[in-house]
């Protein structure tokens, strides 16, 4: 009854990571927004901004990578799942692409703000604002595609990576469910 269910083979991770960097990457911007206003703590929230932003870029490689190996088992399907597969692996590598991107603009322009002489900081935060702004906002809109094309894999036309540790094992747990006994029907 208790413990952790069996772990899935790597393909079968995909359901799993693949939260991390939705999740991660779309709340990414409210340390930045903060940061902007409390200029007492200003570092601080870019600090946060800043983990956030590697931690969800790193788990976009990661999702991109188990998306890729789930992918190689689903074997031959339809045209049209294979469209749909192949969409959704493009528009992931764009968002992972756009993310990294972002990530990296924001760090340069936190790195120069923190530099430069105080008479041209407003300059660097306008300038780097806008910019991180529009590649974070491409990256998002690319990032809920993805997450909107998988969810359609998923639920129009059912397409499930494996969960259990060997071939069945996600059998087991319809098992123990549909095998429950009730001892009061004597």
């Amino acid at each position: 009854m208790f413990g952790f269910p069996p772990m899935p083979p790597f393909e079968g991770l995909h359901p799993i990571v693949v939260h991390f960097p939705i999740g991660i990457l779309l709340i990414a911007w409210l340390p930045m927004l903060i940061g902007l206003v409390d200029r007492k703590r200003r570092n601080t929230w870019f600090a946060s901004a800043a983990m956030l932003l590697v931690v969800g870029t790193i788990a976009a490689f990661v999702a991109v990578l188990t998306g890729e190996a789930a992918e190689d088992i689903v074997g031959a399907t339809s045209q049209v799942v294979n469209e749909a597969i192949h969409e959704h692996e493009e528009t992931a590598e764009r968002a992972r692409n756009l993310f990294l991107a972002s990530t990296l603009i924001f760090l340069m322009v936190w790195g120069v703000y923190n530099k430069v002489a105080e008479t041209k900081k407003p300059m660097i935060l306008t300038s780097g604002t806008a910019l991180v702004t529009i590649v974070y906002l491409f990256a998002v809109m690319a990032l809920t595609n993805a997450g909107h094309q998988g969810g359609v894999l998923v639920h129009q036309h059912g397409l499930h990576a494996p969960l259990g540790g060997t071939p069945g094992a996600s059998s087991v747990i319809d098992d123990g469910i549909g095998g429950y006994k009730d001892d009061d029907d004597d």
